[in-house]
Order: structure tokens, then C-alpha cells, then sequence
């Protein structure tokens, strides 16, 4: 036993010592699958399955995958031809913006689509009941009716659109109800004859509309903004028609409304530039005053805002209203003074006149007188 005990211990040895210098003493291919013993009379099995292989049918794929053509592929094999429905004439949606005659419309539509169905109905019976007296069909729509339901047609507006529409309606409030060609220059696609047509139309038949009474609201609270407008305009060129030169010479009362923060100039070039850029142009008032050489330096004004400029413009034409109407009542007032004045002095013909002409009694004096000279006369003769 301490001899194998021994043997072994010497082989375990050997390889540590071979192992730790990667030396390794046999030849064989670690790669080498190749039995020796193979035996040469065995079958080549993979050899007889590729002489031997049939290859499976290929695969067909359907070029149509809708599930309704396929149930309508597969029920019509076994149902019978239908007869073909008639076909039902539809009518156009008409919307009320569009100012359709939609009550006379709707008459020949039906009276149209019921001839058609009491026809088919009688054809239907005809091919499944004998019937004797077959009931009579609703008489189909006249030549002079099938023109009448042309010309409806081709009444309304059947190219003005939801889009066209809601553009009309702003335009009306920007713009009013009478501006056509300012209307019909924020409207795409339509021309200033086509706008003029329908804003006759609109003017005649708006309370058919849907929800009239905002979209009138609307467009009045739009006019009124205008007029309003008008009026400011209008009561600058008064104001500045007092003067020569209103850019030097233009004075605002004031009274206890003036403020520090704007001087005398700044209001002058203000009311000047409103009448000449108009009402409502804010931001070209602003760029006026940016671009002025007269305020330079004056920069709280030049770092005003398009809004509070605006305000101000308005606190000053409130006080422009108020002197016009002042001015006015001192006119008014004057006017009224001369008239009574004039009325109450004699006019400078009527001395004159006096003068000139005497009294019915001083005549008939002189004539009584003359004709006593005359008499006394012819007596002494």
C-alpha cells in the first residue's frame, strides 16, 4: 500500500510541476473528433434524406384581407338577386346662413321622393301579387316645378361656407353693415359683387337665422364703436379748426383734470397726431413720439405704452368734448342775443321814410289850406 501510496503521490507531482510550466507532454489534437474505429460499412443518413427530400408546397397568400368582401363573397353564393332599391334623390344640406327657400324645398323633395316609392311599391306587388286595380302612384314633380326647384337653388348660397360666414360677421362689426368693399376685402375668395348680394340678402332675412339675436348684437356694439369713433374724429377737427397752426397754437383747458406726468406739449402733439393717424392706431402713435426729434430726451413719454397713451388720449378728448360743447352754447347764446338785438332797434329806412312822407292830416291841411288860397282867389276876382 505505501508503495502505490508512493507511486502516486510522485505522478501527482509530476503534473503540478507541468502544469505550472504549461508543459504538457501529449500529442494528441484537442480537436480531433475522428473516430478510429469508425466503422466504413455505416450509412450516410444525411446523404439519403437530401437524394429522398420533397419539397412542401408553397404558401398562397390572398391579396384581399377586408372582412366585408369576404362575407359578401361568401353570403352571396347561396342568396337570391335582390331587386335593386330605387334610387332616392337626396336632398342638399342647407344651412341657415345659406338662405335657402328650405320650406319649399322641403315640398318638392318629398312630393318627389314619394312618387318614387308609391312606383316601386306597385312594381314590387306586381311581381309578387296579381292585383286588379292597382292603387294609384302621387303625381311626379311638373316641368314648372322641377324649374321652380332649380331656380331655389340657385338662389341661395350654396359656396358660402361656416368659414365664409363667421368672416362676414367680423367684417360687419369691424367694419358696419354698409362698408361693403372694406367687407369684402377681408373675404377670401369671394368678390365685392358676390359680398354686395349677400349683404342685401342678410339685411332682408337675418332673423332667420339660428341664433340671430347675438349675432345683431354683435354687430351693432361693432357700429356703435364705429360712430363712436366718428364722433372723437369729429370733435378734434372742430377743436383744431379754431386754430392757424394747431401744432404750436393748440391749447386744452385743463381745469383741475391736468396732470404732472404729461406737459403741454406732449397733449398738443398727441390730439395732432390722433386726427392724422385716426382713432385706435395706438402702436403708430407710439412709434410717432419714438421717432419725433421734439421729445428726445423726454423719456417717460417715450416709455409709455401703446395702452397708456391711449388713455390719456382719451382723458384729453373728454375734455375737447366738453369745451366744444361749451363753445357751441357760447355761440348759440350769441346768436341769440344779435337776433333780439336786431329786432329790437328800428331800422334806419323807417325815419326816412317819416321824413319824407307826411301824416293824412298834415295833407289834408295843406290840401284844405290850398283850396281855401284858390277860392278866396276867384272871389276877389
Amino acid at each position: 500500500g505505501e508503495e502505490a501510496t508512493a507511486e502516486l503521490d510522485a505522478k501527482m507531482k509530476k503534473f503540478t510541476e507541468e502544469a505550472i510550466q504549461f508543459k504538457m507532454d501529449d500529442n494528441a489534437d484537442f480537436y480531433n473528433f475522428d473516430d478510429d474505429n469508425k466503422d466504413e460499412n455505416k450509412f450516410d443518413f444525411k446523404k439519403i434524406v437530401s437524394e429522398n427530400w420533397n419539397d412542401p408546397p408553397k404558401r398562397e397568400r390572398k391579396r384581399n384581407y377586408c372582412e366585408t368582401e369576404y362575407f359578401k363573397q361568401t353570403l352571396r353564393q347561396g342568396a337570391p338577386a335582390k331587386p335593386k332599391e330605387p334610387r332616392i334623390p337626396r336632398m342638399p344640406q342647407l344651412h341657415d346662413f345659406q338662405f335657402f327657400n328650405n320650406q319649399r324645398l322641403t315640398e318638392l323633395y318629398e312630393k318627389e321622393v314619394r312618387h318614387l316609392m308609391q312606383t316601386h311599391q306597385q312594381t314590387q306587388m306586381k311581381d309578387t301579387i296579381e292585383v286588379d286595380e292597382p292603387q294609384e302612384a302621387g303625381d311626379p314633380l311638373t316641368a314648372e316645378e322641377v324649374e321652380e326647384k332649380e331656380q331655389l337653388l340657385e338662389e341661395g348660397f350654396a359656396t358660402w361656407g361656416r368659414r365664409d360666414f363667421n368672416a362676414f360677421i367680423r367684417a360687419c362689426e369691424k367694419y358696419g353693415r354698409d362698408d361693403i368693399k372694406s367687407i369684402s376685402s377681408e373675404m377670401e375668395g369671394k368678390t365685392e359683387e358676390e359680398v354686395e348680394r349677400y349683404a342685401q340678402v342678410f339685411k332682408e332675412r337675418f332673423m332667420e337665422l339660428n341664433d340671430y339675436d347675438r349675432i345683431i348684437k354683435n354687430i351693432e356694439k361693432g357700429e356703435a364703436r364705429i360712430s363712436r369713433k366718428d364722433e372723437i374724429m369729429k370733435a378734434i377737427g372742430k377743436k383744431l379748426d379754431r386754430y392757424r397752426n394747431p401744432w404750436l397754437e393748440l391749447k386744452i383747458q385743463y381745469g383741475q383734470n391736468k396732470g404732472k406726468l404729461y406737459n403741454e406739449d406732449c397733449d398738443r402733439f398727441m390730439i395732432c397726431m390722433v386726427h392724422k393717424v385716426g382713432y385706435g392706431n395706438w402702436e403708430e402713435l407710439k412709434t410717432e413720439f419714438k421717432t419725433s426729434s421734439s421729445f428726445q430726451f423726454d423719456w417717460y413719454v417715450k416709455s409709455r405704452s401703446a395702452q397708456e397713451l391711449a388713455r390719456r388720449c382719451d382723458t384729453l378728448i373728454r375734455l375737447i368734448e366738453k369745451e366744444n360743447q361749451e363753445y357751441e352754447e357760447r355761440e348759440r347764446q350769441a346768436r341769440k342775443q344779435k337776433k333780439l338785438a336786431k329786432s329790437s332797434t328800428p331800422s334806419k329806412r323807417a325815419p326816412g321814410r317819416q321824413s319824407n312822407e307826411s301824416p293824412p292830416s298834415l295833407k289834408k291841411r295843406k290840401q284844405l289850406s290850398m283850396d281855401d288860397f284858390v277860392s278866396s282867389g276867384k272871389r276877389r276876382k
